[in-house]
């Protein structure tokens, strides 16, 4: 995995838990679909809710409460819970920064990433900031450009966030050519998950569309909580051919000094073999 994020030949993928690592009062999709939930008008709903979450089906959870919570109120606890200001700073992004990827693809609405990529630049715009329904991403994605695709929107946008199945339907159905550009991203190149669990329907959604697209004797990567079986790990490894870095499950609080890590790892071997830093 080193040699082919110095070489430049990997694509990230940042989830939810890199910004709980950044900020710990950041909700997993869980706990802010069980917040959504909990003001259905009805009783019935907010109950069907909590089990659907507690059997995993988060996006169908998901689909439930965007039908019955008014937009307004949708809006407002989105705002609440992603739009921070200031950004928090964490040094975990200057990590990812150093690895210096061409594209970061992220599922996450908050503002981390961008406004930490810009901080540990020195003030300046390390990578364009693009959502999922920009026009000219194809273009970027050709030139010399470092780019961060926001694939499911940003809180600067509330009412183009993706949220639940119907919302991430319409997405693809109405900007086809951006989706055909992850996946064709995903296929030539090694991807590296961080902060996804396995139990996301945005990782498995991914990797079902990868696989889907073409077998590879070439792993991807996924630093993870921990699988609660060894057979579980081994089946996910299988079945979507990724190799699992584990940390204890709910320790958020490691993942920096893992990403630590790896970016002195990627620097290093850069400079042994005089690849621009």
């Amino acid at each position: 995995m080193v040699t082919e994020v110095a070489e430049r030949r990997v694509v990230i993928f940042v989830g939810a838990g890199i910004s709980k690592a950044a900020h710990n009062d950041m909700p997993s999709w869980p706990s802010l679909l069980e917040e959504m939930g909990a003001k259905l008008p009805k009783k019935k709903d907010r109950e069907l809710v909590k089990r659907l979450i507690r059997y995993e089906r988060l996006l169908d959870a998901a689909e439930l409460i965007n039908s019955q919570v008014i937009p307004a109120d949708r809006r407002a606890l989105l705002e609440e819970k992603f739009k921070l200001a200031p950004v928090p700073e964490a040094a975990l992004y200057s990590h990812i920064l150093e690895l210096d990827p061409k594209v970061c693809i992220t599922t996450n609405y908050d503002q981390f990433i961008e406004k930490n990529f810009e901080r540990f630049s020195g003030g300046m715009s390390s990578h364009q900031v693009r959502l999922y329904n920009f026009d000219g991403l194809i273009s970027d994605l050709r030139s010399p450009a470092r780019i961060i695709l926001k694939i499911h929107g940003c809180i600067t946008e509330p009412s183009n966030i993706v949220l639940d199945k119907k919302s991430y339907f319409n997405a693809k159905s109405q900007n086809p050519g951006v989706y055909e550009a992850v996946k064709a991203l995903c296929t030539v190149n090694t991807v590296l998950f961080l902060g996804y669990s396995m139990g996301d329907p945005d990782i498995q959604l991914i990797l079902e569309d990868i696989n889907a697209k073409a077998k590879s004797d070439h792993r991807h990567f996924a630093l993870v909580p921990k699988f609660e079986h060894p057979s579980l790990r081994e089946a996910n490894q299988h079945t979507y051919n990724v190799e699992f870095i584990e940390y204890p499950s709910g320790r958020h609080d490691l993942v920096p000094k893992a990403l630590k890590e790896l970016s002195e790892a990627v620097v290093a071997t850069r400079a042994s073999s005089g690849s621009r830093v």
